[in-house]
This record gives C-alpha cells, structure tokens and sequence, in this order.
C-alpha cells in the first residue's frame, strides 16, 4: 500500500498552479480506517479489506500522472530519481517496522514458529512477501488470530513490483506509440494492462484465490484504472459539476457499503473488486479540477491528519494487533484492541514526524539519486542481517532422554512430563512429518480430481486391503502399509485433503466455494473400489471442523450411510472414529513448555466428540458393519497427552505423527489379520 504524496501534482493537462487534492488524503484516511476496523473485527466491517483497493487506485492515480508528466515535459523520465523518491518514501518506515517487529515478536511467539516469522521477515525485506504469502495459501480473508506479524506488507510488495516494471513499460509504449502522443500511446498501455489484467484476476480467482488476491498479474488493474483516470483527467475536469459530485458520493458508497453484501458470497477479488476500485476512481474524477461538499468533507482536518499519517498506521497496526491477540478471531477484548489502535496511532504519529518526513525532505539525499538508493539497500541488507541473528534457533528439548514407545502397552504412566531429547518426531521438524503418501504424490490436494494407482505391500497378493478418506485416514496409512508388508497384502490408498468419504456436499475454505472436486472423486474412487473388489475398507473422516464450515449432523449421518449402502458389497468395512482436536497446534505448545510438557494435554472432552461418535457407530452397526475406536490409545478418560515416552502424539492440532500411529500397527496386525482371513473377531487392546 503506496501513500504517495507530491504537494505540487497535477494530472496531464491540468493547469500549472500547485493542485495538492486534500480530498485525496481524506481518502486515504477512509481507506486505513476501513482496514484497521476489519482487522480489529468490528461488526460491520468484514469487507474492511477493500481499503487496500482503495490504496492501489490512488497510487495509480499519482504514480502515472507523475511519470506522464515529467515525459511530457522534458521528454524523458529520470528513472534514478524516481526510484530514489519511492526509496525515501518508503524504506524507511518499512524497514524500522519490519525489525522492530521480529523484536517484538522474540518475546511474544512461541520458539517454534520463530523460524516462519523470520521467513516471512526476510520475504518482506525482499519484496516478495505477497508471494510468498500466495505460495503458502494465506487466507486473508479468514480468521486472522494465527497470522504472520508481517502479512500486512503483502500490499506495498505489490505497489513495489509494479514501481519497478511500470515506468519501463510507459516509456516503451510511449516509444512504440511514439506518433500518437505521450498522453494517447500511455492510454493506450494502461488501458491493455487493465484489461488483460482484470481478466487474469476473474480467471485465477475461480481456481487460485490466494494467488490472485496476492499477485502482482492479478491486482495490475486496480493500479492501472488509477493510472487512467490521470490520464483522462482532461475530459473529467468537463463533466457538469452536479454529475461528477453524484458520482464521487456514489463512489464513496461502492468503497464503503456495497462490498459488505458481496463478502459472504463471492470469492475475492475477482469481479467482485471491481466495485470498491470503480467506487474509488469515481471518488477522484470527482475531485478534478473542482471543490464541492463531498472533497470538503474529505479534506476535513480530522481526515486528511489520519490520510497524513495513513502509511505509517497501515505499516504498524497489524503486528500490533497481532502479537497482542487483537485481531479478528483473537482473545483480546474490545476495550484492549482500542487501546492497541490507540498505541498504533502514536507509533504512526512518531514515525511520520522522526523517520518518515525527515528522510523524505532530506535534502543531501535528494540531490543525491545513487546515494538514496544506496542507503536504501543498505539499509535493507542489515535489516535482513537483524532478522537473521536474531532468529537463532533456540534449543528444542531439554538435556534428557525418555524410553522409547514399545508397541501398544502404555498408560497414562508413561505420558512423558518433559520435551525429551530424542522426541520423535523432534519439534523442528513436526510440522513436516507426514505420512508417505503426501510425499509421493498419492495423497490428492485440494484441487485433484484423478484418482491415482496407489499399491503397497505385494501387488499381485489375493488379499487387498484400502485406505479411504480424508487426512485423518491418511494418518493412519504408515501402520496399514506396516501390516500390508508383514504379510504381503495389497493396499490402495485413496485419500484426499478435506474431502470425507461420507457423500455429503461440502464447502472448502480454501477455495471459497463448494468443493465440486470432493465430489468428482469421490465419485471416482467408489468407482475404484468396485473394480478392485477388495476384502477389507477401512474409513475414516475429519468430523471436527476446524478450517471448513460445519456439516450438520443429520446430513453427515445421512451422507454416510450413503457411502456404506454404495459399498454393501466389500466383505468387510470398518469406520474408524475420530481422533482427537487439541485446543492449541501442539507442537508450538511444547516448544514454549520444554520443561512442563503435560501443560500441553488437553481435556478428552470436548477434543473427541463423543456424542457424534456413538451417533455414528450407531449408524454404522446399523448397516452391518464394524467401528474401532483407538482414542483410548490416545488419552485417559479424562485428558490426552502430548508426549508418550519418546514420542510426539500429535504433528499439529489434530494430526497424528506416523512415529505414534506406527506403535499401534500391532492393533492393526490383529484386526485386520482376523477378518481377511475370516477368523473370529479378536477384542481390540
């Protein structure tokens, strides 16, 4: 998010008088403030959001009437002193947040999400964070309470990248189109980038969320519709007085109102952007070439002091909120979060008037292009150098060790009270620690409709076994593959992420629709299992919602049912039960409690939902089938453990390590031994 300011801007064509737009500020301060009630999760203001829209406009706006400007007046653009104002502009708040972030995050974040803070650090100082954010599958849109202090700078490494290709791309249309004019050929440049662009954002969004709400490609046109109302700004300042204030306030209400009733039901951006970025070009045609009420009340001092100091409070509101649990979804409560907002405001108002001001007005620097840009990448280089050092991984354990997990003979006598020092899997490395078939690619991801031949154990065995569902079945691939190999049965792993076996319809937060794939495969795989007749299918479901809306339970249990009366004619069909949901990822607990790891457990109550399991296995039992309950493996009738002697239980919140689920692979020998071979049923440990 650029706050660009240049007191002495006029759009092309526009008389030579100075022509600072104060409305233009007051803007500015609309935008933040939508931001910042969004983040702090006031009611209201869930598409808050829009305000970085509003942000790009402008710096569209001011950006493209600067470059256009300077080439129409001498012919050429001084690439050196305009990256050196944008280095002055920027770095220098952007570079004191960023490290006085980490610092304050050494305090506040738990050692083990140390490492992806400093990732995200370094992404940041690179100006690449948006990126980086879009490879991760950032939900920005979501629940905020588990954030990266620096998600806020996504924005500015858009406005980054694109001061970095634009002025090249002006000045070489400007040379290609050279007969039509500078202002002519410029429309015509701009114009091609809003287009393509806002194409690409419709496209992308259906099927890539994060990557068109933080890509460059995909946000072009907010900047580029900026960038052509400068350059129209000739035929605006023509436009009867009465229609262009009626369309300034119209815009002012597509920015701050209509984008609430779009935010439940459209994937954003999108073609849902385009109402904030038209509502907020309409608010600055307005504003050309004349003076009404709307660009008084915008140039108001209460909102013009709040768009003055618009920059700095974007920069500091969000790891604010964030290390102190303010934010959407955290624990603060609304009269902290205030005082939060209120603290941001001064941290803003501090480093406006001692770093930003100071460095921009400096006058040495700004004589001085090559100087400027020096400095700003010095500066950057020992910020990344900070963030670096001060990131050292502290020690994950503590100096002792614990006896190694032997089979499935263990009770609450051997939860282990300490972080050992041959945890396995070690913390550092948890978070990372999946089965095999997310590694070898037989695990589908979301957006998967293939159904892949995925054999363990001996292929050509008369005994088949499959694995089916979601990632709570996957979990427990590494002890089936176990029994598989022992006695050379054939398995068929058919898992996906967040798609349950169950035939239920289901929304997927990640891509912000209806999980149409889940379905399609679904589909695919009952099929497969027809085909490979196998003698045992063994199922089991993520029944806790804990990213993706919930299911009700009627339609669960119905959906269910669908599924086993689909496969009535498979041998034998076990449903396992669902694990356990921790109230904290695990592993991060640990990581603060090295010493108290039993700090760590959490009540078995509510973390199995016993209620929805006998609903189930009554169900279950209903259509003839079997239901095995290992949570008693798990916990206590009271709590269940982290640790149990040299083994981690859990990768995440919810997730089981392959070290745990291998120790009971035993369990599993039996079980799935006594009925491939048609044995009575043995009583499970």
């Amino acid at each position: 998010m650029l706050i660009e300011k240049e007191s002495n801007f006029r759009s092309p064509s526009a008389p030579r008088a100075s022509s600072f737009r104060p409305d233009i500020e007051g803007v500015r301060a609309l935008a933040i403030t939508l931001v910042v009630l969004y983040h702090v999760g006031a009611p209201g203001f869930d598409a808050g959001f829009v305000g970085v829209d509003t942000f790009f406009v402008i710096s569209g706006y001011l950006i493209t009437g600067l470059l256009v400007r300077e080439r129409q007046s001498t012919g050429r653009v001084d690439v050196r002193r305009f990256y050196a104002r944008r280095v002055r502009r920027l770095l220098p708040a952007s570079i004191l947040v960023a490290v006085a972030t980490f610092g304050l995050a050494r305090f506040v974040v738990p050692p083990l999400e140390l490492a992806d803070v400093r990732q995200d650090g370094l992404a940041t100082l690179g100006y690449l964070s948006n990126y980086w954010f879009a490879h991760q599958s950032t939900d920005y849109l979501n629940d905020h309470s588990g954030a990266s202090p620096y998600q806020q700078y996504w924005s500015l490494a858009v406005e980054e990248q694109f001061y970095l290709i634009w002025p090249a791309l002006l000045v070489g249309g400007c040379l290609v189109l050279g007969r039509l004019g500078v202002v002519r050929a410029s429309r015509l440049v701009v114009g091609g980038v809003l287009v393509s662009s806002f194409a690409l954002c419709v496209v992308v969004t259906s099927f890539a969320q994060p990557w068109a709400f933080f890509g460059l490609p995909t946000r072009a046109w907010e900047l580029a519709l900026g960038g052509l109302v400068a350059l129209l700004a000739g035929h605006v300042r023509s436009w009867p007085a009465a229609l262009a204030q009626a369309l300034g306030w119209g815009g002012l209400l597509l920015v701050l109102a209509v984008p609430a009733l779009l935010v439940d039901a459209v994937a954003f951006p999108g073609w849902a952007a385009a109402v904030p970025v038209v509502g907020a070009a309409l608010v600055i045609c307005a504003g050309e070439g004349r003076r009404g009420r709307l660009q008084a009340l915008l140039g108001s001092p209460p909102l013009t002091f709040v768009g003055r100091l618009s920059y700095s409070i974007y920069l500091w509101h969000w790891p604010l909120l964030v290390l102190t649990g303010g934010v959407r979804g955290g624990s603060l409560s609304g009269p902290a979060r205030a005082a939060v907002v209120a603290g941001t405001v001064l941290a803003a108002w501090l480093t406006y008037h001692l770093v930003e001001n100071p460095v921009r007005r400096q006058g040495w620097l700004a004589a001085r292009p090559w100087w400027a840009l020096t400095a700003g990448a010095a500066g950057t280089l020992v910020a990344a150098g900070l963030v670096v050092v001060l990131a050292i991984p502290p020690t994950l354990h503590v100096d002792r060790r614990a006896e190694p997990i032997a089979g499935a003979t263990f009770g609450k006598a051997d939860w282990t009270g300490y972080v050992p020092s041959n945890l396995a899997p070690s913390l550092a490395t948890a978070g990372r620690d999946f089965p095999a078939v997310f590694s070898d690619g037989c695990h589908a991801g979301t957006p998967d409709v293939v159904v892949h031949d995925c054999v363990y154990g001996r292929p050509d065995s008369d005994i088949t076994l499959v694995l089916l569902g979601d990632s709570h079945a996957a979990q427990w691939f590494p002890p089936l593959r176990a029994v598989a190999e022992r006695h050379g049965f054939r398995l068929v792993s058919l898992t996906k992420s967040g798609c349950p076996s169950a035939s239920v319809r289901k929304m997927s937060m990640v891509l912000k629709r209806e999980y149409h794939e889940c379905a399609e495969w679904r589909s695919r795989v009952l099929d497969r299992i027809d085909r490979e007749k196998p003698d045992l299918v063994i199922t089991t479901n993520s029944t806790n919602a804990t990213y993706d809306p919930p299911i009700p339970q009627a339609e669960w249990l119905n959906g269910l049912g669908k599924t086993l009366d689909r496969l009535s004619s498979v041998p034998h069909l076990t449903v396992l039960a669902d694990t356990p949901y921790a109230d904290a990822d695990i592993p991060t607990c640990l990581s603060a409690r090295l010493s108290d790891a039993l700090s760590c457990a959490f009540p078995r109550n509510p973390a199995v939902n016993d209620g929805f399991g006998r609903a189930e296995a009554a169900l279950v039992r209903g259509k003839g089938r079997e239901v095995l309950d290992l949570n008693d493996y798990l916990c206590s009738p009271q709590e269940c453990p982290p640790i149990i002697r040299d083994t981690l239980v859990y990768i995440d919140r919810h997730h089981l390590s392959p070290q745990f689920t291998l120790a009971l692979s035993d369990v599993f020998d039996r079980y799935v031994v006594a009925r491939v071979k048609a044995a009575p049923a043995p009583e499970v440990d």
